[in-house]
């Protein structure tokens, strides 16, 4: 008798995990722009790792236009029950999903963002407060170690722009953490909003002549979806270096970056997604901090860039691009 309760007990279980992972899942993906893709294939192929693969997503591009995202937005919160997950791509999508639905009905979970309590996203990083979680990548903390690091690279330098937008908490708070960081290893660093790629290339053309020898890069949409490609063509034209956020963007030609990839933040956004999808309530889903930010050098580029650098740096980089 107790061996036909085992096996009846086994079938069940065994037809519980079929139904579970034979479910056809639905997700909302909500991105600023294209700047946000990297971390949508780490999210993507972190699902297709953990054996999730039955998921129909739908995409919601905001062109890099804050009209279409806030649009996009109200779409998302007006249907947003006809989905398992809302994904999005940093703390700006997150807000405007926020503010758009007043109290969220679907879990959310971000790909990667940065000042997250600033944002208001949660109350509490441990236990989610307002139906968000994700990755937090740190990006706005990590500012001060990257002046740190750029003041040990480049000794020379002692002014540096950032370009950033005051209308995004995330790129205020970068700034000011730059700023204090600059004082802190003496840099001055000073803060510059553009409007347009015109306005970018006068800008970065002209720094020379004014002393600012170098640009840092703050985290933000702004910069991330619509500034960096320009910026890394007008820096290597006019032989500027720039120290961006994200490892990832050495490849594409930035001279040195301290951070995590947005890859590596969408692979581990994709566990926390997965744990959402199999049941576990948002509030008990904490964020997580994404894992080992790591500096890199595109040492071609610097090369060609023709400034000079301590040499002796290189023994702290844990990945050279050629």
């Amino acid at each position: 008798m107790m061996k036909v309760l085992l096996s009846l007990l086994l079938s069940l279980l065994l037809l519980s995990c079929s139904e579970k992972d034979s479910k056809e899942f639905r997700i909302a993906v909500f991105i600023s722009g294209e700047g946000r893709m990297e971390k949508v294939r780490g999210f993507l192929d972190g699902m297709k790792d953990l054996g999730v693969e039955r998921v129909k997503y739908q995409y919601f591009k905001g062109n890099n236009t804050l009209s279409l995202m806030r649009e996009l937005a109200q779409e998302l919160a007006l249907n947003q029950e006809d989905y398992d997950l809302i994904v999005v791509g940093g703390s700006l999508e997150a807000y405007m999903v926020k503010s758009a639905s007043g109290k969220l009905k679907t879990p959310v979970v971000i790909l990667g963002g940065t000042s997250i309590k600033q944002w208001k996203l949660t109350k509490d990083l441990g236990r989610p407060s307002e139906g968000i979680t994700g990755v937090d990548n740190l990006n706005a903390e990590l500012m001060e170690k990257r002046v740190e690091l750029f003041s040990k690279m480049f000794p020379h330098i002692k002014k540096v722009l950032v370009f950033c937008n005051p209308q995004f908490e995330a790129s205020k708070n970068a700034t000011r953490i730059t700023i204090r960081a600059g004082k802190k290893f003496g840099v001055k660093v000073v803060p510059v909003s553009v409007r347009d790629v015109k306005e970018l290339e006068y800008i970065i053309s002209h720094m020379r002549e004014d002393g600012f020898k170098a640009i840092i890069i703050t985290p933000c949409f702004y910069t991330e979806n619509f500034l960096t490609s320009y910026i890394l063509h007008y820096a290597n034209f006019y032989q500027i270096p720039v120290f961006c956020h994200s490892p990832g963007l050495v490849k594409k030609g930035c001279h040195v970056a301290y951070g995590t990839s947005g890859y590596e933040q969408g692979y581990q956004a994709a566990h926390i997604a997965y744990k959402i999808l199999r049941g576990t309530p948002v509030e008990f889903v904490p964020f997580e901090r994404a894992y080992y930010p790591r500096l890199a050098v595109n040492e071609t580029a610097l090369t060609e860039l023709g400034v000079d650098y301590n040499k002796e740096f290189f023994t702290y980089i844990d990945e050279v691009v050629k």
